[in-house]
């Protein structure tokens, strides 16, 4: 009955295009919460920032040329008075640096007498060759750069006759507790410069990493403030007072976001409170879409997933009598059933899987079996023909040498006859091991058949050759065979014939043959290098 249903709804309920994109009614609602909730919040963004830059900016107008002015206004009477002390101290035209009140020498860092041809008659303290200058200066006073590397300034007092001169230096490192007292926030810079910008004496910090030489005083002069400037890369603002001496001035600089920190603050306050805002509309609008066009959307939702061939998903069941709830116990139904046929396949396809790795593990044994000698486990003739074809394919090509090795066990056939064939089978099975122990991981050995192994030593000429076979007769010469139950250790030799490639595959194993011939006519037990390569190891 329930699937007579399902195949009248298309009849009863003729069924339009499907809404896409902004045409659906989620789409619709969360969009129209969004947009309204955005632009709202930009609006009060907007000129709350605006508002607030506004003011932050005539504050900062008012705050930095007010302490560069406080700074001016202690800096400019502080170097006065010392013009004036001097002044007053010049009483004669004998003075020297001893005939200076004690509070006069302490304000100074160093003090020069010139003669009228501006001889030095007399000296104390820290006095730059530069200081000289201070004498042609219209003002009296000058900056000089003293032996630290720091600036310092001359002061000439007018003298009451042409007679000596008397200049006084002082480091303008005192005036740092000056400017410091005068720093409007930690990070700032207050120094005084002169007319070029250069750094006299300075409180607070530079910015980067290298200190400043020079301030953009142009900048600094303009409306009185940077603005969107920088200094070593750092954006600054600031502003620059003149001290009334000379062409001097003290300048203050801060860092933009140190000074502009609290608009920045504010502006953090009001995009967090406008991501509140919209972050609570927008649930409010999922949660409206989700009472009314929720249903709709998962089911859409499942249909495209299943469409893509998904089928582990199912759709929560609306409890209603209606379409809506009609359609997704169908859906749900359909769901099941595809997913148990895919079940189905898939077992199968794992059935076929586990024959199919079956069956090359089958197969691998097989191609193992066909290239091993079943007894001692080493590869056999037949494997040993394959890898000889392939090495004398790489000699071609690369030229380098290549050796045989053919062994045969001394008086086999007496052995087998004498203790039976299960111990001549233990004394191959133990010599195949010796080989196996003794040669290289890139030589081949093999049982090319009864009594007889060949190894094939790539890489190697006669002489190393020669060396491995010995080493192979000696190995098993030495070694003690127990074959029966009377325990009675046996000796076993075999005899070696020795032969190197030389082009021909043919000829190749026939020396080694006649080689091992040889070596089994001059008594067993030995190790025979054909002739041939004899000679031309002889001839090398």
């Amino acid at each position: 009955m329930e699937r007579e249903a399902a195949s009248d709804l298309p009849d009863r309920f003729p069924v339009g295009d499907r809404p896409a994109g902004f045409s659906s009614l989620a789409s619709k609602l969360i969009l129209f919460v969004f947009t309204a909730t955005f632009v709202t919040a930009i609006v009060v963004s907007g000129v709350s920032i605006q508002s607030s830059g506004r003011s932050m900016r005539e504050m900062i107008d008012r705050l930095y040329p007010l302490s560069a002015e406080h700074a001016a206004g202690r800096v400019a009477p502080w170097l006065e008075g010392l013009r004036l002390q001097l002044q007053y101290a010049v009483r004669s035209d004998e003075i020297t640096h001893a005939d200076l009140p004690e509070e006069v020498r302490a304000s100074l860092d160093g003090l020069v007498v010139y003669g009228p041809n501006a001889e030095v008659r007399d000296s104390w303290g820290t006095v730059p060759e530069s200081a000289a200058s201070v004498l042609d200066a219209e003002a009296g006073i000058a900056a000089v750069r003293l032996d630290s590397g720091t600036w310092g300034l001359a002061i000439a007092p007018r003298s009451p006759s042409r007679g000596p001169r008397l200049v006084g230096i002082v480091s303008l490192a005192r005036l740092e507790p000056m400017l410091e007292r005068e720093l409007p926030d930690p990070l700032a810079l207050l120094a005084v410069v002169d007319g070029e910008g250069r750094i006299l004496a300075k409180a607070g910090r530079e910015p980067g990493d290298a200190p400043i030489g020079r301030l953009p005083m142009k900048s600094l002069r303009s409306r009185g403030v940077l603005h969107e400037s920088s200094l070593a890369g750092e954006p600054m603002i600031g502003a620059a007072r003149p001290l009334g001496l000379l062409d001097w001035s003290v300048a203050v600089l801060t860092p933009f976001e140190v000074a502009y920190a609290p608009v920045l603050d504010l502006v953090m306050r009001i995009f967090l409170i406008d991501l509140a805002i919209i972050l609570v509309f927008s649930f409010l609008a999922y949660r409206i879409t989700a009472r009314t066009v929720g249903p709709i959307a998962r089911l859409s939702e499942a249909a495209g997933r299943a469409a893509a061939g998904e089928t582990d998903l199912e759709i929560p069941e609306v409890h209603s009598r209606d379409e809506i709830g009609l359609l997704t116990r169908t859906f749900n139904e359909m769901i099941r059933r595809q997913r148990r046929h895919r079940e189905q396949i898939e077992r199968t396809n794992r059935d076929l899987q586990d024959r199919n790795d079956s069956l090359q593990q089958a197969n691998e044994v097989l191609n193992q079996l066909s290239i091993t000698d079943g007894l001692t486990k080493l590869h056999n003739h037949r494997f040993f023909q394959d890898h000889l074809t392939r090495e004398i394919r790489r000699v071609d090509r690369t030229g380098e040498p290549l050796s045989i090795l053919l062994l045969d066990i001394d008086d086999f056939k007496r052995l087998n006859d004498r203790l039976g064939h299960a111990a001549g089978d233990e004394i191959l099975t133990r010599i195949a091991q010796i080989l196996l122990d003794a040669v290289r991981a890139s030589d081949l050995c093999a049982r090319y058949g009864g009594e007889e192994f060949v190894i094939l030593a790539p890489n190697t000429g006669v002489p190393g050759a020669y060396e491995l076979a010995e080493k192979l007769r000696t190995a098993i010469a030495e070694s003690s065979f127990i074959v029966d139950d009377s325990l009675r250790p046996l000796r076993v030799t075999v005899s070696v014939g020795v032969a190197a490639f030389a082009g021909n595959r043919k000829r190749f194993f026939q020396k080694a043959d006649q080689a091992l011939y040889r070596a089994k006519a001059d008594g067993k037990n030995c190790v025979i290098v054909h002739e041939d390569d004899l000679e031309g190891t002889t001839e090398d």
